[in-house]
């Protein structure tokens, strides 16, 4: 494997710690991170928010951390979000030795065009986005690649399938599954029709039939009318 350049990333020390420092931190546009490791004591320090977004962008993994006059190989090794998984709220940094062996999440990027995904209502599911492997920390993959090219309705990948590149091993099992292709199942249901000389409530039209049968009845309670008497002739 051909070395690679570790990219380098400049820090600043924290003079203060606390979760209210540590928002204006991040209003001015840095992150609070912190490096540790190999019987040292910890540092907290300021690392610039744009750079960190874009080194995790390419899934780095191993970095050159500058800090005043010297500086040193770190792992990234935690991240912590907010809640909506859009924003670093604090990084940690944990030194290593360059010719050490680490264990580390990878990410898992499937490829190719699934000729199951051609049957109407198949779907590919994912059940496995990151592996854990081991191997030297200057070998770390970016990500690791997954063919699904070949994957047919009900068949699925396996990590034992997968072809791990050199000097990169994993302790998960091989029978875990990493990806599946499946079919969406239509559900049926029973619509169960009315009994034959039945007719539908209709809710409103009994009530308007109750409101007349009231007006009707009104005229009744108060008893019948009686009928005027006839005006007797006035005799002269």
């Amino acid at each position: 494997m051909a070395k690679r350049e570790i990219p380098k990333i400049k820090v600043e020390p924290r003079p203060r710690i606390g979760s209210r420092y540590a928002t204006r931190l991040r209003k001015g546009g840095q992150l609070p991170a912190v490096i540790y490791g190999h019987k040292k004591d910890p540092v907290h320090v300021a690392v610039n928010e744009e750079e960190m977004h874009e080194l995790l962008h390419r899934n780095t993994h191993l970095l050159e951390v500058m800090i005043d006059s010297r500086s040193e190989p770190c792992l990234v090794r935690d991240v912590q979000w907010d809640h909506m998984g859009s924003e670093i709220l604090h990084v940690d940094l944990a030194r290593v030795d360059l010719n050490e062996r680490v264990t580390v999440e990878v990410e898992l990027v499937l490829t190719g065009d699934a000729v199951g995904l051609k049957e109407v209502g198949a779907f590919i599911e994912q059940q496995l986005k990151a592996l854990p492997v081991q191997c030297l920390v200057t070998e770390i993959p970016d990500n690791i690649k997954v063919d699904v090219g070949h994957l047919k309705v009900d068949e699925s990948v396996t990590v034992g399938q997968i072809k791990l590149p050199e000097g990169v091993t994993t302790k998960t099992s091989p029978d875990a599954i990493v990806a599946a292709i499946h079919i969406v199942k239509e559900e049926i249901v029973e619509v169960v029709a009315p009994e034959a000389g039945s007719e539908p409530e209709v809710i409103g039209k009994k009530l308007e039939e109750g409101a007349e049968g009231e007006a009707a009845a009104a005229p009744a309670a108060g008893g019948a009318k009686k009928e005027a008497a006839p005006k007797k002739d006035d005799k002269k």
